[in-house]
């Protein structure tokens, strides 16, 4: 099966820069859907204002994420990465796809680097709808504010459903929730993400080693919280010949406290599409050498939202009339980049869940187990 040659391997930042479309999402139209559409073919990565709230009626409930609630969960996922005992940090290790995840467990992108990404992570999956119970044991920094973290994730699906409708809207597809049903019944995770400064005896090679590998994600659609002053994210280029730096905020934009949320299109939306909506291959880099001379590289924070449809969905086309046009062209063409990519053909195959523990299988290696 071929593969994706990528420019420049892990040799740090570059030096290009590019501004997303940027979109205030809280009203929904059907001009709105289709710039979206417009932005994540081109792109695959888009930002949406981090509080988009109209002050002329927009929907706070479908939109409502405000600077107070992502700083606090910033703060509750600081709090457990900096502060949690190594014992309570190895209680709640991986698992089924929840938990744990030390520095170089996982590898994003192991044809690429020969040990895992220079990162900690922590995967939490939304409570179990029936019961209201997590799914996995809860850290002593998250029990102490479960209210919040069950808020946020309830917002962030509201925000999810909204774009899956724009999304609709932007394809043409009659019924512009069919999209929003094949996600229902499915359990988003959060990811708490902490790259940790690099000691002066760090024995980071800048030549082969990286904070996040270079990947396209699983899913359908992911929201990326991130921190000002913290940057590091690069996406390949439309051309596939240059790496760019996602800036942590746009030019004028009216904050310089709370960066909007970029959003960004998974393998399966782009499966779905025909390959109309991109799957863009990205990275976190380290944007400075490890500590020299007393000076940081400095910790990065960021919280990934990774929207995925349900377990038992069968992938088959969406139904719209610029998907169906794609169709016979996209047949063969591999989808994704990292550990446990397919073809086309190979996913057409699968359901949704199948093709999720393909690809963890792959990132974790015998650290993965599937939940029976």
């Amino acid at each position: 099966m071929p593969s994706v040659t990528l420019p420049n391997g892990a040799d740090g930042a570059s030096d290009e820069s590019v501004d997303l479309p940027l979109f205030d999402i809280s009203q929904e139209t059907p001009e709105l859907g289709r710039a979206i559409v417009k932005a994540a073919a081109k792109w695959g990565f888009l930002w949406i204002a981090g509080s988009p709230v109209a002050d002329d009626g927009g929907d706070k409930s479908a939109c409502d994420l405000n600077e107070e609630v992502v700083d606090h969960i910033f703060d509750i996922s600081r709090s457990f990465f900096k502060d949690a005992p190594e014992g309570e940090k190895e209680r709640c290790r991986i698992k089924h796809n929840r938990g744990f995840i030390g520095i170089h467990v996982e590898n994003l992108d192991p044809k690429q680097h020969s040990r895992g990404d220079f990162k900690q992570a922590f995967n939490l999956a939304d409570p179990d709808p029936t019961t209201g119970q997590w799914r996995q044991p809860i850290p002593t920094a998250f029990q102490k504010h479960d209210a919040a973290l069950r808020d946020f994730h309830a917002r962030c699906r509201s925000i999810t459903t909204r774009i899956l409708r724009l999304i609709a809207l932007g394809l043409s597809i009659e019924d512009v929730n069919w999209l929003v049903r094949s996600h229902e019944g499915a359990s988003s995770s959060t990811r708490f993400l902490y790259y940790p400064t690099l000691p002066p005896d760090s024995d980071y090679n800048p030549e082969a080693d990286i904070r996040a590998g270079a990947h396209s994600d699983y899913g359908s659609i992911t929201l990326l919280f991130t921190r000002p002053d913290q940057p590091g994210l690069e996406i390949l280029t439309p051309d596939g010949k240059s790496w760019a730096s996602v800036p942590v905020f746009p030019e004028n934009y009216h904050s310089k406290t709370f960066p909007p949320v970029v959003v960004n299109i998974g393998d399966l939306l782009s499966y779905w599409t025909s390959g109309l909506l991109r799957s863009t291959v990205h990275r976190v880099v380290l944007t400075a050498p490890p500590v020299q001379d007393g000076e940081s590289n400095a910790d990065r924070f960021s919280i990934a939202v990774f929207v995925q449809p349900d377990d038992d969905t069968v992938l088959t086309p969406i139904p719209s009339p610029l998907v169906e046009e794609r169709a016979a062209s996209f047949k063969g063409k591999i989808v994704g980049h990292g550990g446990g990519v397919m073809d086309a053909e190979a996913l057409s195959t699968l359901t949704a869940g199948q093709h999720l523990s393909s690809r963890l299988r792959a990132t974790y290696g015998d650290v993965y187990t599937e939940e029976k």
